[in-house]
């Protein structure tokens, strides 16, 4: 690929620079356009020396400072020799070929001048095009450092997730054990299931709307188990398309947190809603649950200091960037949490 943009560069070059020399000599481009092409064949040997020598020796010493004077000696170096070869090469290739009999002064000044200008504009040309080139592989480069940077980071906040809500249902476990609840076989192989889920299918960067809501559904069962009439749950979903696709585990920990922090911090009646509506790719989900109006543990934000909703938002800004809208705080003795996304390709 690469040596193809160069021949390519060098094919489109010869015409080009032909039509250019026509205009410099203020002739009809019929009658010279021919004669430029044949001067500008016999001459690419040279140029290419004098080109490729820039880029692969000279060009590279500018990067050492140190040695910036000698870089404008061999500048200057190869400038001067390689105008005396195109002066050679036209006095004998170019003008025995196709102009036989008449004479060149090699050092004729108008013509060193024209010759050094000719070398000039095509090193420029070739090294615009080399920067371009160069810039835009840098650009790429640094996108897919940042892509590589931004998909580590989500591992890890996908990896934070699986432990933080695995901790929080072995607590769960342990009361229904301590209680010696007949529940407890039945819990822990719904715990399994879950666990599942988080290993195998949210390997994938999106899922089904419909899977999210499956576990959502499961955990809010194994949930239900542990406590006795004073907890109610209302669960609603409405979706018309629920294989669209989603961000896996980014609604669970919303349950998650209302049943940490509404069941289990709080004494009295508790009731918590989840609802979950997809139309047209637009996925609204919210979560409230009852809060005691002087909850025992510290609350930030509306919700305790723990690492789950904060894990959360900085995985919404990363997989959707300006596509969603995330609100949670307390009203009316509810603290209530509401994620609008916006799930169109």
């Amino acid at each position: 690929m690469r040596v193809a943009l160069h021949i390519l560069f060098w094919v489109l070059y010869v015409p080009i620079n032909a039509v250019l020399a026509c205009i410099l000599q203020r002739g009809p481009l019929d009658k010279l356009f021919g004669m430029a092409v044949y001067s500008e064949v016999c001459s690419l040997p040279v140029k290419l020396l004098f080109v490729y020598f820039f880029f692969y020796y000279i060009i590279p010493l500018y990067l050492e400072r140190s040695k910036l004077g000698k870089l404008v000696l061999l500048s200057l170096a190869a400038f001067a020799v390689a105008t005396l070869l195109a002066r050679l090469e036209m006095k004998w290739v170019f003008f025995p070929l196709f102009l036989p009999g008449r004479q060149m002064d090699i050092f004729f000044p108008e013509g060193v001048l024209l010759t050094v200008f000719d070398l000039f504009i095509t090193l420029a040309a070739a090294v615009t095009i080399k920067m371009i080139r160069v810039h835009y592989k840098s650009v790429e480069f640094e996108q897919e450092l940042l892509r590589e940077k931004l998909e580590s980071e989500l591992n890890f906040l996908r990896a934070q997730t699986n432990p933080h809500f695995l901790f929080n249902t072995l607590n769960n476990l342990y009361v229904l054990a301590r209680k010696k609840s007949d529940k407890t076989p039945e819990a822990i192989m719904m715990l399994s299931k879950i666990m599942r889920f988080m290993l195998y299918e949210c390997r994938a960067p999106r899922i089904a709307v419909a899977d999210e809501a499956k576990v959502i559904r499961d955990y809010i069962e194994l949930e239900k188990m542990r406590y006795n009439q004073r907890l109610t749950v209302v669960y609603e979903e409405d979706m018309d398309n629920p294989l669209t696709p989603v961000a896996p585990l980014l609604l669970l920990p919303f349950v998650e947190n209302s049943f940490k922090h509404g069941a289990s911090g709080t004494t009295g009646d508790v009731e918590i809603t989840v609802r979950l509506a997809l139309k047209d790719e637009q996925l609204s989900f919210s979560v409230s649950n009852t809060i005691d109006p002087e909850p025992a543990q510290p609350v930030i934000n509306g919700h305790s200091n723990g690492i789950g909703l904060k894990n959360i938002q900085r995985q919404l800004d990363l997989i959707y960037p300006d596509r969603h809208r995330l609100e949670a705080g307390v009203q009316d003795k509810q603290y209530i949490a509401q994620l609008d996304i916006d799930l169109t390709d």
